[in-house]
């Protein structure tokens, strides 16, 4: 295997729960309940009904359940229907750095393989951290985004490392879990580029299902391309034009963090629109959206690039467009005091009165508050009234500010709001305390079964 594939297959196969701090272990149990009460809330949705529609009915022992029904298919459409449940709005956590990423998208399916392999929680935390520190670490200095590709490469490769832990592949196994991983999963950009489709939630599940299949494949012996990315054609090659540097954590003398670093969110919107809605949120204490005669907004650039640079966020005609909008987002806070799922299904980026809001406002890249990225994310809102008065908000967040994390008692009562219209009081206190509980947990099914409708 060659040099990069090298070192994510050592990394894998040597970190150990020892390498875990407490901090991490605590991370996974509120990614974990965090993942499973969006999921929920998500049951009902369009994709998630298309891909329970598809996924194959299984009582094989190599099977896991879906979320919700309880119907067993195979670990991997598992986690392509688990994964888009979790995905669709768009609340489940994420990481911006040099590019962005949605660490989650992988838990649904590192569930499903710890499921069918009867593991216990432990297990299921330790591959869960292989998989954010790769996916987090790449996020970090790798521009696959600039190259115009989308984060379940990494997505995938980080999937396929996990499940192969689960697997118990030899390091050799691992190298081919993950040249089946990536060379096959070029995903472009194009999923989050111009009108967004419902495709954008289900790509990131895709790459974990890709990563499970590829783990699989390589326990049969199954040999993937060698030089997966330093090759004539790799992924280097085929993406950057020259290889990308990464630092990893090193098993036995650092601690893996990256588990603790992700921002549980809480908008469902695009992680760089978190920020705009809470600062228009205390701009609506100072001004009425009725009185604003204009509205400036100063962001940083890679928030304006992915939230606000395409025309069709100006005027989204989709879901997913208006959740990925920085000027709807701004618009319905300012209009309404929150954004929330219902925003979206009630198709508020429709309305006359958002429209006109946003016709009203100009976003501009500033460049102190790029510099500043991504330890200091900053965003100014600056209304001028009818009357030519002005109002301004302006919110700043920092890197430890993010992996401070969102306290215990937020993330129980995110995951009540979300699931009361699914499960009975008593339901959801078991599936909180079961979270909480995770690293105790002999038997993962036990978990799986508190997640049914």
């Amino acid at each position: 295997m060659d040099s990069t594939t090298q070192r994510v297959v050592d990394f894998a196969a040597r970190l150990s729960w020892s390498d875990l701090p407490e901090t991490a272990v605590h991370a996974a149990k509120a990614r974990l309940l965090d993942s499973i009460g969006v999921a929920l809330a998500a049951f009902g949705a369009p994709p998630a009904r298309i891909a329970r529609s598809v996924a194959p009915h299984t009582t094989d022992a190599w099977s896991a359940r879906i979320w919700g029904s309880g119907q067993r298919t195979t670990p991997d459409m598992a986690a392509f229907v688990n994964g888009t449940m979790v995905r669709y709005l768009d609340l489940n956590d994420a990481w911006r750095t040099l590019d962005a990423a949605h660490p989650s998208d992988n838990l649904p399916g590192i569930l499903a393989v710890t499921e069918a392999l009867g593991g216990s929680g432990r297990d299921f935390i330790l591959a869960l951290a292989i998989s954010y520190e790769i996916q987090c670490r790449f996020t970090d200095t790798v521009p696959f985004n600039d190259a115009g590709y989308d984060q379940p490469l990494v997505g995938a490769m980080a999937c396929a490392l996990a499940a192969g832990k689960l697997l118990g592949l030899t390091p050799e196994q691992l190298g081919h879990a993950v040249a089946l991983a990536v060379v096959p999963h070029l995903p472009t950009y194009q999923t989050r580029a111009g009108e967004l489709s419902m495709w954008k939630g289900c790509a990131g599940p895709n790459g974990a299902r890709h990563g499970i299949f590829a783990a699989r494949l390589a326990q049969a012996g199954l040999a993937g391309p060698y030089d997966a990315f330093e090759g004539v054609f790799g992924v280097w090659k085929q993406t950057l034009g020259k290889p990308g540097t990464f630092t990893l954590p090193q098993p036995g003398k650092d601690k893996a963090r990256a588990l603790q670093q992700t921002n549980i969110k809480t908008y469902a919107v695009r992680d760089s629109c978190q920020l705009p809605i809470a600062t228009a949120i205390d701009l609506r204490a100072k001004i009425g959206a009725a009185a604003i005669a204009s509205l400036r907004v100063d962001t940083y650039k890679s928030a304006h690039l992915g939230a606000v640079a395409d025309k069709e966020l100006w005027r989204p005609m989709t879901r997913e467009t208006a959740d990925h909008s920085m000027p709807f987002s701004i618009a319905a806070a300012l209009l309404d005091g929150d954004v929330t799922p219902a925003t979206f299904e009630d198709g508020r980026f429709r309305d006359q009165d958002v429209i006109d809001l946003i016709a009203k406002m100009t976003i501009d890249i500033n460049p102190e508050f790029s510099k500043q990225t991504p330890q200091i994310r900053s965003c100014r809102i600056t209304a001028v009234g009818q009357d030519g008065k002005e109002a301004v908000a302006l919110r700043s967040i920092t890197l430890a500010d993010i992996e401070a994390g969102m306290p215990d008692r937020d993330v129980e009562a995110k995951f009540e709001r979300l699931t009361r219209p699914h499960l009975a009081q008593d339901a959801r206190r078991k599936v909180i305390d079961g979270a909480w509980a995770l690293d105790t947990q002999s038997d993962i099914r036990r978990v799986v079964d508190l997640t049914l409708l």
